[in-house]
């Protein structure tokens, strides 16, 4: 239908721009065998043709059918509900005394013998714990930390910039010793090496007047779109005619087939 006439459309064009024929055959879509028909849309479909009638068509349940279509009844020993929370007790229940096994299971559970309750809030303090005594270790614990005093000075009311330093006349006048001055010695550079070249530097002369030579020269010169056009191949991508008339091997025939388990065999109608 819709790709015969596709078909059609592109037959209508010029033959330069029509493919070949192989491609055309090819292109055509698989048509289906004869006598098959389509997949059932749904499994709950029935295989079988409804006779046409001019009236409306009654159908009749089947006896199966109606039994499933009654509601649930009730079973034969149901008893309704109790219209009224309260009900009489009879004089025997009244009377009964539990045996030893539901007095067993009524009684509460009993902890663990190990179990300790929780302890109260406000608890009361022993008479012993009242009059004793901390140790010396527990006095010595118990004090806060202590500082040191802030060294100022009770004559300046200045930072600790503003004081004279505390260090002695003879550290003042001390020298060091001359494995102490090597030591202070920053360390120095590596006999060979340079420091790195300023942004711009004077040319000698000599680079100045010096000529490139002619292999120089090519390389420097930038691809023309001359030589891209000579290396391009407009028919690179074309396909030869003994090509699109070139027959699969049986092997490639044989590679390119489908699993059989995963075919599917298209049903026809019996």
């Amino acid at each position: 239908g819709n790709s015969r006439v596709i078909i059609d459309s592109i037959m209508a064009f010029p033959a330069e721009l029509l493919c070949s024929e192989r491609i055309a055959t090819l292109s055509t879509p698989k048509g289906l065998p004869e006598g098959s028909v389509d997949d059932w849309r749904s499994v709950y479909w029935i295989k079988r043709v409804w006779p046409s009638r001019a009236v409306d068509t009654h159908t009749e349940l089947t006896a199966r059918q109606e039994v499933l279509s009654q509601h649930k009844r009730l079973h034969p020993q149901y008893t309704q509900q109790r219209t009224t929370p309260i009900w009489v007790v009879s004089p025997a229940a009244k009377q009964a005394m539990p045996s030893a096994r539901i007095q067993s299971l009524s009684s509460p559970k009993q902890p663990h013998k190990d179990y300790q309750p929780c302890s109260e809030v406000m608890r009361r303090v022993p008479y012993s714990a009242q009059r004793a005594t901390a140790t010396w270790r527990t006095c010595q614990l118990a004090r806060h930390k202590t500082y040191p005093p802030l060294p100022i000075r009770s004559n300046s009311q200045w930072d600790w910039g503003e004081w004279h330093s505390d260090i002695s006349s003879a550290a003042k006048r001390a020298t060091t010793s001359p494995r102490v001055q090597e030591l202070a010695e920053s360390k120095r550079f590596h006999q060979a090496y340079r420091c790195a070249r300023e942004p711009q530097w004077p040319v000698s002369q000599l680079v100045l007047g010096h000529t490139a030579s002619e292999q120089l020269q090519k390389l420097a010169q930038a691809k023309s779109r001359h030589e891209d056009k000579a290396d391009y191949d407009p028919r690179a991508w074309q396909v030869s005619r003994a090509a699109l008339l070139a027959q699969a091997s049986p092997r490639i025939n044989e590679l390119s087939a489908p699993l059989p388990r995963k075919c599917r065999v298209k049903k026809v109608a019996s």
